[in-house]
Parts: C-alpha cells; structure tokens; sequence
C-alpha cells in the first residue's frame, strides 16, 4: 500500500459518510440553521464539493475546476466563482436552492477527476510546492492533508446537524 491507496481510502470513507448523513433528508431539514451564525447542510454539501474541485484543479494541477470547465454553476443555479469560504450569516441565509442529486453528480464527477489526479501523483510530487512563486511552504502533501480533514470536519457538521434533528443514527 502507498500514499495513493491511503488518501483515496481516506476520500472514500467521507464519501459513503455524507451520502449516509444526507440519505432521506426532507429540504426543511437540509436547510436547518442551529442559529443565525450557522451553516445549514445545503451549503455545507456545496462548500466541500466545491473545496475538493478547487484544491484539486486549481490548487494542484493549476487549471480548470470541473465546476466551471464542466457548467455546474450554470446546471445547479448556484454562484460561479466561489466556495463559500468566508461567508456571511446573510450568505448562508440567502444561499440558493438546489437539486440535491445534481449537486452529488457534480460531486461525484470531481471525485472521479480527484481520483484520476491521485493516481498521477509520485512520492517526488508530495514535496513539491504547485505554486511556489506565490506560495513556497504549500506542498501537494499539505494540501492533501488539508483537504482530508477540512472535508471529514464538514462532513461530521452535516451528520451532527442531521442528529440535531433527528436524534443519533436516524
């Protein structure tokens, strides 16, 4: 086993996570707000979609996001050049609806092309910075990591918001 079989495990086990926490959950319940300072499981779903496509196209491969280069923001109604990081409370408030199984396909296809970038990778790359004239310190390892937690800490956000709800594994 390499470093390769190890994220992808890591990226699958998230997966089938969210998928159980969304699995049967009416629109009111995507939508619930703890407070007025709280994100709801609509935004949370789009965010870390929208974090895997950035960090992975973007961020390594320095090119096109499957979002834009695909139309999802056009598909799915929902803003093109952002991924919610930073948003206000009247953000989150105000944030779009959408068709929640057509922002899994949207998912679903940067997972394959997430999956696809894994494979190229070599142990040489992990150390290499994508961007060093703007940012020497941030290595593909890094930024495999952080995409690991970030989005395992998004996803144990929508499953409690699900609990909050619902009560534990309903």
């Amino acid at each position: 086993m390499d470093f390769r079989d190890v994220i992808k495990m890591g990226l699958e086990e998230y997966m089938q996570d969210l998928k159980k926490a969304l699995d049967g959950l009416a629109a009111e319940e995507r939508r619930f707000q703890p407070g007025p300072d709280s994100h709801h499981i609509d935004y949370a779903v789009w965010h870390i979609a929208r974090v895997e496509d950035g960090w992975m196209n973007r961020g390594i491969r320095r090119g096109p996001q499957v979002w834009e280069r695909d139309g999802w923001a056009d598909k799915l109604g929902l803003p093109e050049r952002d991924s919610g990081f930073g948003y206000t409370s009247e953000q989150l408030a105000n944030f779009p609806t959408y068709d929640p199984g057509l922002l899994m396909e949207y998912y679903d296809c940067v997972r394959v092309d997430t999956l696809l970038l894994i494979d190229s990778l070599t142990d040489a790359d992990l150390e290499r910075p994508p961007n060093p004239e703007r940012d020497a310190q941030n290595t593909i390892a890094k930024i495999l990591a952080h995409v690991l937690i970030e989005e395992a800490q998004h996803v144990g956000q929508i499953a409690y918001l699900r609990g909050l709800q619902r009560g534990l594994d309903k």
